[in-house]
């Protein structure tokens, strides 16, 4: 069995939210939907990862169905969000409270939002917007995805995509690297980046497996150490594994789990203590597990109580204060940048070449947390940078020049 589907339902949206104080944020606290099968109803609730002991916040029944695509924690506002028939709620992580309870206002009545997931680098959270499109000349149907994001205060959706960038996608997951400004989801088995600036194909690597393996589901991204973690599936959950998101090779973690299955959808990475969690069914229990991302071994294990359900779980201080390190590629289109520029090669091994008609002045290149791995002053028109002490992994290249700057993508292999 490859995973495990809840009858958890529906689909749809994405959302913008403002700032709050952030003085209670970050608390490491995992928050996530508490739903019972009979009756139907569904309850915001946190969860001890560890003892399983679950405490309400608030005491309302909020809905009987839920977007099981994607939620969204906002840890600046302290609020949690998700989606469930035709509706975003918005629901205070203090005490319940429901902030706000709108209307999805789709762009087109036929079409859907789901897969959505919060951006933690500008407070907005992104999904898939997709519709059947009927040509009544041909007779034909033809899908259309885009990536898109959703205003939680009218609950309109905004398309970013200028054209449809796949005709489907794996549920498997998503997730946004907030340092990049990228959305990855899994379509054709592809590991697909999305630009969030311009909703463009950013990266598209085959997902391959060389230690061996069916897939590669249910990834999440840890931002303490810029890298996506997963579930390598083969007759089951084989174990846990890591993905480099510009070769789309996978490598596994060193301890074998051999589960049954996997519950879909359901992931999440507490970046303080490094550890990666999802639910899997073990006999008749529905189980919360954390794995570490050190080994992937299992350190945690609770159970939850029979006939309820724990769902799309989110710890609050997961990729708290990320910021973006790759500017909006607009904004740094100028009729001044160099024609003659040139960064090659790219991805490059061992070192690279930076040239100009121009001077250089200064160069920069950061890694994917934002960090300086490299500065110096050039004062000529080509330089030759090693590469040799740097992690494989995608870097960003400032080069300043007398009367303006440029900005490149490097994938070092």
């Amino acid at each position: 069995m490859k995973y495990i589907s809840m009858p958890k339902l529906i689909f749809t949206c994405s959302i913008i939210l403002l700032g709050f104080s952030k003085s209670i944020a970050q608390s490491g606290t995992m928050f996530g939907l508490y739903r019972q099968m009979t009756p139907s109803s569904v309850s915001l609730v946190s969860m001890d990862p560890v003892t399983g002991v679950v405490t309400p916040v608030g005491n309302q029944v909020l809905s009987t169905t839920i977007n099981l695509t994607g939620v969204g924690l906002n840890p600046y506002n302290f609020s949690y969000n998700y989606q469930d028939d035709d509706s975003w709620l918005s629901l205070s992580l203090l005490d319940g409270t429901i902030l706000s309870d709108v209307t999805i206002n789709l762009p087109s009545t036929t079409g859907n939002f789901n897969n959505f997931r919060f951006n933690a680098a500008d407070s907005i959270m992104y999904g898939l917007y997709s519709q059947v499109i009927y040509n009544p000349t041909t007779g034909t149907y033809s899908g259309d995805m885009r990536l898109g994001k959703c205003e939680l205060s009218t609950g309109g959706v905004t398309l970013i995509s200028p054209t449809s960038i796949t005709s489907n996608y794996t549920m498997a997951g998503s997730a946004i690297n907030p340092h990049l400004m990228v959305y990855y989801f899994i379509t054709e088995g592809k590991l697909r980046g999305l630009d969030l600036y311009n909703g463009t194909v950013y990266s598209d690597p085959v997902i391959t497996i060389p230690s061996g393996g069916n897939s590669f589901d249910n990834f999440a991204y840890s931002c303490a150490d810029t890298t996506m973690y997963g579930l390598i599936m083969e007759s089951g959950v084989k174990c846990l594994g890591k993905i480099d998101a510009a070769t789309g090779i996978v490598t596994p973690l060193p301890t074998l789990l051999n589960l049954d299955n996997y519950i879909m959808n359901a992931a999440t990475i507490d970046p303080v203590n490094g550890i990666y969690y999802f639910e899997s069914m073990i006999g008749n229990d529905v189980v919360l597990l954390g794995i570490s991302l050190i080994d992937g071994a299992i350190v945690s294990s609770a159970s939850i109580p029979d006939g309820y359900y724990f769902d799309m779980f989110k710890i609050d201080s997961d990729c708290f204060e990320a910021a973006a390190i790759r500017p909006n590629p607009a904004a740094l289109t100028t009729e001044l940048k160099d024609p003659t520029f040139k960064l090659f090669p790219n991805p490059s091994q061992g070192q690279f070449t930076i040239s100009s008609e121009n001077e250089i002045k200064e160069i920069y290149l950061y890694d994917a947390k934002g960090k300086v791995v490299y500065e110096g002053q050039a004062a000529s028109n080509s330089t030759i940078i090693s590469t040799e002490n740097l992690a494989p992994g995608i870097y960003m290249l400032k080069a300043a020049f007398s009367d303006q700057i440029i900005v490149e993508r490097l994938v070092i292999e």
